[in-house]
């Protein structure tokens, strides 16, 4: 007689985030190279526009720092933080389908959606940064086990708030056109293209309450060497508000999605 084998709920659970990590890469790559080509074309298209508009002066708005280094150490982990918190906002209409089948919960999606997409943005960071290389910028971390770290803790805050915003968006349908466009102003209140410390410190001030300029800053303060953050950046605040997003988000889960979206 045949042994059957009777799986736990955490190998189960396991087995389709997995699956579900490969349906989301697949679903970007393609089977072509251009799927892949495609992934590149929105952060090298927001690094080249500032680059072309402000590289004359580059060198008055960071010292001692190349813009394109400046730029790409402030745009992508932006990127990874929005494209994450997006992907699972959007993420609860998509996984409709998914849902029929018993074995796949509204969280092995969000999950899937986060490493596939932490996945792509490890990779076109590292395409960019090579490029930036050949071109003959420094651009190697200065302390990269430091900011790795700061790159997870960018995925954490996005995926606590993306679940966060995914279930206020459940309720108030209309919310997910406002998520979106929040992150325009969110751009340019971040620090992305010009540093912080060229405002007054009243400003400043105001912005560091922002905490993905936090996280902006301690990407810069740890990927390139001797440049010099802002006085008010705390790695304490970023950590904190990501955990209390997490588990904000993993709470109102529960009570919105366990028992509506995946009966």
């Amino acid at each position: 007689m045949e042994k059957t084998t009777t799986r736990s709920h955490f190998q189960i659970q396991r087995d389709v985030i997995y699956a579900l990590l490969l349906r989301e890469l697949s679903s970007r790559f393609g089977k072509s190279r251009g799927g892949f080509m495609w992934v590149l074309v929105e952060p090298i298209a927001h690094l080249l526009v500032p680059v072309a508009i402000f590289g004359f002066i580059r060198q008055r708005l960071v010292p001692g720092v190349d813009y394109p280094v400046f730029l790409v150490y402030g745009f992508l982990p932006f990127l990874l933080f929005k494209t994450i918190c997006l992907e699972i906002v959007d993420g609860v209409n998509a996984a409709q389908g998914l849902l029929s089948y018993r074995q796949v919960l509204l969280m092995d999606v969000f999950v899937a959606k986060a490493m596939a997409h932490a996945v792509i943005q490890a990779i076109v960071f590292t395409v960019v940064l090579a490029g930036l290389a050949l071109l003959g910028y420094d651009v190697l971390p200065a302390r990269p086990v430091e900011f790795a770290g700061i790159l997870g803790l960018t995925a954490l805050f996005g995926f606590g708030l993306g679940v966060v915003f995914a279930a206020l968006a459940s309720i108030i349908p209309d919310a997910r056109m406002v998520i979106h466009v929040i992150f325009m102003p969110l751009y340019f209140i971040s620090g992305i293209l010009f540093p912080v410390t060229r405002f007054p410190d009243d400003w400043v001030r105001l912005m560091a309450f922002n905490p993905v300029l936090h996280i902006v800053e301690l990407t810069r303060a740890m990927g390139i060497d001797g440049y010099v953050a802002m006085k008010y950046t705390s790695l304490a605040y970023p950590v904190a508000l990501a955990l209390v997003m997490t588990i904000i988000g993993l709470m109102l889960y529960r009570q919105r999605y366990l028992a509506r979206v995946t009966r």
